[in-house]
């Protein structure tokens, strides 16, 4: 498949200013300041270059290089974040491989996210957008998601995130040729941990995922082209960060062979775009930040 859901988690805890005349504070007492109050309304931003733009297993990039950016205004209240975002990425889709080689992929997207004590909550909707696609055809589909996590400690924490289309790539345009909607759902498990670092402003954690994509068959003139489309994927890799940049090394893999992964892209076992689903080792250098943090 062809996408990427790139979205920015960010949990702020509330608390409340002080006020010096209002507290008694006795001499001995070490002076402690106050965190600030989160505000109520920021904009997340960012950035990445990637040696390749991998979505849930599969190259979106044709093994080569991607770069993309997102903007994500934001309205803290006092029952959580309510967002919405534009991201986009530079995609390959080669008509010569047989795809409709659109010019990127836009993903517009919204939600509600939320923090109680060490469990975060983030559900929202994505839709994904693929501009000047070629022979009159149109991708585009959306997706509902939940995403879910609890920190055990500050630096360890477990998550699982789940994903549905009633149309993954909207197969249903091609009714005219048998094709039906193809439903997907996409489940993961998801670990990271923090490690002791103890350097000023620098950081590393390690993290993983494991996750499986049900999606319908395949049919094309009552024929099944793929039966059983669905496959398993993981990634699992370190990141080094400094300050709102990370330097994400990560290998991704899928159970699918080649055979499996040209019937599933509908281009053939001989196709050049076969390789898009071999396990493959992906540098991505990141920036994440908010106007906030700026000031």
């Amino acid at each position: 498949m062809k996408k990427l859901v790139l979205s920015v988690v960010a949990a702020s805890a509330l608390a409340l200013p002080a006020i010096a005349a209002d507290v008694m504070v006795p001499k001995a007492a070490p002076m402690v300041a106050a965190a600030p109050a989160t505000p109520v309304f920021d904009i997340a931003f960012g950035g990445v270059v990637m040696s390749d733009y991998n979505f849930r297993g599969i190259s979106q990039s044709d093994l080569g290089p991607s770069a993309g950016a997102y903007f994500e205004p934001q309205i803290n209240t006092a029952i959580g974040t309510f967002y919405v975002g534009v991201a986009g990425l530079s995609i390959d889709w080669r008509s010569a491989y047989g795809f409709s080689d659109p010019n990127a992929e836009i993903d517009f997207y919204g939600g509600w996210r939320n923090t109680f004590g060490a469990f975060s909550v983030d559900i929202g909707a994505i839709y994904y957008y693929y501009p000047g696609e070629l022979f009159n055809v149109d991708s585009d589909f959306w997706e509902v998601y939940g995403k879910f996590a609890y920190a055990f400690t500050p630096d360890f924490t477990v998550g699982a995130n789940v994903f549905y289309s009633p149309d993954v790539l909207n197969y249903g345009q091609f009714a005219f040729n048998n094709f039906r909607e193809m439903s997907g759902v996409y489940a993961s498990g998801t670990v990271k941990w923090v490690l002791p670092w103890k350097q000023t402003d620098f950081g590393a954690f390690i993290s993983g995922e494991l996750g499986h994509w049900w999606l319908d068959n395949v049919r094309s003139a009552n024929t099944l082209l793929f039966v059983d489309p669905s496959y398993t994927y993981w990634n699992a890799g370190i990141g080094l960060t400094y300050k709102a940049i990370t330097l994400d090394l990560r290998y991704h893999g899928t159970d699918m062979n080649r055979t499996q992964c040209g019937n599933f892209l509908l281009v053939g076992v001989n196709n050049p775009a076969t390789k898009w689903c071999e396990d493959t080792f992906i540098v991505a250098l990141k920036f994440d930040t908010t106007l906030n943090a700026l000031k």
